[in-house]
């Protein structure tokens, strides 16, 4: 399914690994042009020759807002124009209780997470503009409501991602542009991995997950997909977890 993202040219950070490379090749696979970010150029590389698709990869740091200025410049000029933005790029580190936590690494995940989210989201925004359907979709996390133990940076970072995405909405509905969030839960692919590979972590998320298993990368590519295309086009300011119940407590 294409979900109206044939004719978009779409650009996704964090796209070189994980969620964002499964983002990447199921959107190439709906034949949307693609500009793919993120820090690992040979990666990035990688990808794109595997893609059935056009595509401009482009690596670069999201805390970097220059690079990310001109990543998306590039992007544009390529095609035209960028008509959707997925801001993945994200980082969790190993897990440590609030306390433990050094000043360095809480500033690490702020920046890569949140900064880089605001820095992805400002260099976006006259692209999004100029398209007049721009679509911008953040990723928060189903930890923004409910952390687990030592994530607390991450946490942090995820729940002002969800603040934003309120803020941006009203800030850009006058421009066109609709913003949305998904908020994983626990999947089989990227930062989730971690979880799937532990009996003992596979067994405390599976226990408060009502559907009863890890989530596909194929059922958050989908949902992604859907707020970056045509049919979202009267949606903005929300979040839609993507997490088999476990958010409900």
């Amino acid at each position: 399914m294409d979900f109206g993202i044939a004719h978009r040219t779409i650009v996704i950070t964090g796209a070189s690994r994980g969620i964002g490379a499964a983002l990447a090749r199921s959107f190439a696979e709906a034949g949307a042009p693609l500009g793919l970010l993120a820090r690992d150029e040979t990666a990035l590389k990688e990808l794109a020759a595997r893609l059935p698709t056009q595509v401009v990869p482009v690596a670069c740091d999201v805390r970097d807002a220059g690079a990310v200025a001109d990543g998306l410049d590039e992007v544009a000029q390529r095609f035209g124009g960028v008509d959707s933005v997925v801001v993945n790029a994200g980082i969790s580190p190993a897990a440590h209780r609030a306390q433990n936590l050094s000043l360095a690494l809480w500033r690490e995940v702020l920046d890569v997470n949140l900064t880089g989210a605001f820095t992805t989201a400002s260099a976006a925004h006259r692209h999004l503009a100029a398209s007049g359907r721009g679509r911008l979709v953040l990723t928060s996390s189903v930890m923004a409501r409910l952390p687990r133990r030592g994530l607390s940076a991450y946490a942090a970072s995820k729940g002002a991602i969800e603040g934003l995405t309120r803020a941006l909405a009203i800030d850009w509905a006058c421009d066109g542009i609709c913003v949305n969030a998904v908020a994983p839960g626990f999947f089989n692919t990227g930062l989730g991995a971690a979880f799937v590979q532990s009996d003992r972590l596979a067994s405390q998320v599976l226990s408060r997950t009502p559907l009863g298993r890890f989530g596909d990368a194929a059922e958050l590519t989908d949902a992604t997909a859907f707020l970056a295309g045509d049919g979202s086009g009267y949606m903005t300011g929300h979040v839609i977890a993507i997490d088999g119940g476990y958010g409900l407590g």
